[in-house]
């Protein structure tokens, strides 16, 4: 699997509206709080289906997906990842870190970061991220810092940009805590939103 792939096992009704990706596919466009996906805290809008039970949909059209999850049993294995792909790190980052490790850390804040944003739902959809622009791991590697761009979309059509700082702990089992969020948006007013600020 690649970095933001994962597998969950989840009954039905997964409480799911899928939408058709342009370049094949299906991504989850959004979920009832009260169905198996949102109830298991993994899942968020924005995840992309890869895999019903061993079936690969990484590129299946809408209606082929509906019918597998439609066969599939009771409680079914679903793999699902980020759609994040590859995220762009300049060199000028990359040499602010220490080890190949420290970058794969500073990955997985930026990934749960945009976990947390999807999650959280108030700026739109986050289409994508841009470029990591800022980088940075303290604390013997517990502590990862990150600041990026992201395209955002409130209707599907238009779309915004904002200035993404999150500030992440690992933790024991190797997962990610945001411990800070914030979104400054480019445009218009030059707002910013303060989705996370735990004290540490």
């Amino acid at each position: 699997m690649a970095l933001g792939d994962f597998t969950v096992e989840l009954g039905k009704p997964l409480g799911i509206i899928l939408e058709e990706c342009d370049e094949g596919g299906v991504y989850v466009k959004e979920m009832d709080k009260n169905g198996a996906a949102a109830k298991s805290k993994t899942i968020v809008p924005g995840d992309v289906l890869l895999k019903v039970e061993d079936n690969d949909v990484s590129k299946s059209d809408f209606d082929s997906v509906m019918e597998l999850l439609i066969e599939a049993p009771p409680q079914f294995k679903l793999t699902v990842g980020d759609g994040l792909g590859t995220m762009d790190m300049p060199k000028n980052v990359v040499k602010t870190l220490q080890t190949t490790e420290d970058a794969y850390f500073v990955d997985a804040v930026v990934r749960e970061a945009v976990r947390r944003i999807r999650r959280d739902g108030r700026l739109g959809n986050l289409v994508k991220v841009e470029v990591i622009i800022g980088a940075g791991v303290q604390n013997e590697g517990k502590r990862g810092l990150a600041r990026f761009f992201a395209i955002f979309s409130t209707d599907g059509f238009t779309t915004y940009s904002c200035n993404v700082s999150a500030t992440g702990i690992r933790q024991d089992d190797g997962s990610v805590r945001i411990v800070y969020l914030s979104c400054a948006k480019d445009e218009g007013l030059g707002q910013t939103y303060d989705l996370i600020r735990e004290v540490v």
